[in-house]
């Protein structure tokens, strides 16, 4: 009786659970794309306006923006397409193709997780200091993303070199697997099957948490437990760098709580090559695997989410970005003309500007001249009305 109803209440469960990952995968991932990659478009944009644009700070962070912007654009193109129509993008074509969009996706999460580390070193140091404006000349931002992104090519190499292999599957149909394969005769697929998701781990996630961990503990002692005091330094230019440093706080906030986890989960449970051996284990595992996947993807399109709500600023940006090409045109030119009409048709106008004209352009000097002139005038005119009243 039990084993009717658990083969009869079977694919019930089933239908549900794939209408769940159909939901995620299709109808979530889809949004993620969608949002995210035009949310952080617009913090790039607005990050690299005049403003903020001379904030190291913002340099760093409008990159990482841009990165996620790859992220989702390959990484989490990739999972919904597999996941949620069926469609192996990286084995479309041949190897070269797998092993070339594999290297760019691993590569592209790489950067962005390094770019965090650098952008926490980079306001460690401000913060120590007084924050100074970006010079010119100045091109620290774009070396070190450079020697950043050389360091990342040759950790991630492996991918370009090893990556895919042709699988047998049923009926004897060759199947392009873009994965490091542990059954394949190839010893450096064996090799990095078996510890390439442990150097993501470490390289990716574990090593940049530990180094923004203790690098915003001290930014966090710079700038808001015992700031520095400079006379030079106004009040406001101290309230917008705060501000900076929330945001720059938050996204990093939402990189150890999103994503560090679920990486950690995948690395210590995930292996293509085990059996799972009963349906509730599967399935445990796949939803389990499914809400990772949602966390980490999401903090990869929520970029404009954390620096919206965290920073006042970058609001006041976002605002003026938005609505400066939404003032009426009526009222521009009535100011332009109102500047540039001739001052015959206001004669009130024309004494104030001259006077504040002659105001402004006379000194110490020329007042003291004036008045002792007007006291001469004064002087002469009362002798004359004496001497015509006798």
């Amino acid at each position: 009786m039990n084993i009717s109803q658990s083969n009869y209440s079977a694919p019930e469960n089933w239908e549900l659970f794939l209408l769940f990952n159909r939901i995620i995968y299709r109808g979530y991932f889809l949004f993620l794309i969608i949002a995210g990659t035009c949310g952080n478009l617009l913090t790039a944009i607005t990050l690299l306006r005049a403003r903020l644009r001379k904030y190291t700070t913002c340099q760093y962070m409008a990159v990482c923006a841009l990165l996620n912007i790859g992220v989702l654009l390959t990484n989490t193109l990739n999972m919904m397409l597999t996941n949620g129509f069926n469609i192996h993008l990286r084995s479309q074509f041949d190897v070269g193709w797998c092993r070339m969009n594999a290297f760019i996706a691993q590569w592209i999460r790489g950067m962005a997780s390094w770019i965090l580390v650098l952008v926490a070193f980079d306001r460690f140091q401000q913060s120590k200091t007084v924050p100074r404006a970006q010079k010119k000349d100045d091109y620290k931002v774009a070396i070190t993303i450079c020697v950043t992104g050389f360091i990342l090519f040759i950790l991630n190499l492996h991918y370009l070199l090893f990556a895919g292999s042709n699988v047998e599957l049923l009926e004897n149909t060759k199947f392009l697997a873009c994965i490091f394969n542990k059954q394949s005769n190839d010893t450096m697929h064996k090799f990095f099957a078996s510890t390439s998701t442990w150097q993501e781990l470490v390289t990716y996630i574990i090593v940049p948490c530990i180094f923004t961990l203790i690098l915003n503990i001290f930014i966090i002692k710079n700038s808001f437990l015992s700031p520095i005091n400079n006379e030079h330094l106004k009040s406001r230019s101290k309230s917008r760098t705060r501000r900076v440093t929330t945001m720059l706080l938050a996204s990093h906030l939402g990189f150890i709580a999103l994503v560090a986890p679920a990486q950690t989960f995948f690395a210590l449970s995930f292996d293509p090559s085990q059996n799972l051996l009963t349906d509730e284990r599967t399935k445990s595992f796949i939803i389990k695997g499914n809400i990772y996947q949602c966390l980490i993807n999401t903090y990869y399109g929520a970029s404009f989410v954390f620096c919206f709500a965290s920073s006042s600023l970058f609001r006041r940006e976002i605002d003026k970005l938005l609505n400066k090409n939404y003032r009426p045109k009526n009222s521009l030119m009535s100011g332009v003309s109102e500047a540039f009409s001739p001052h015959e048709n206001h004669p009130f106008l024309q004494q104030k500007r001259i006077s504040a004209v002659n105001g402004s352009s006379s000194s110490p000097q020329d007042e003291h001249r004036s008045q002792m002139k007007i006291h001469k005038r004064s002087t002469e005119s009362t002798i004359e009305t004496d001497a015509f009243l006798f």
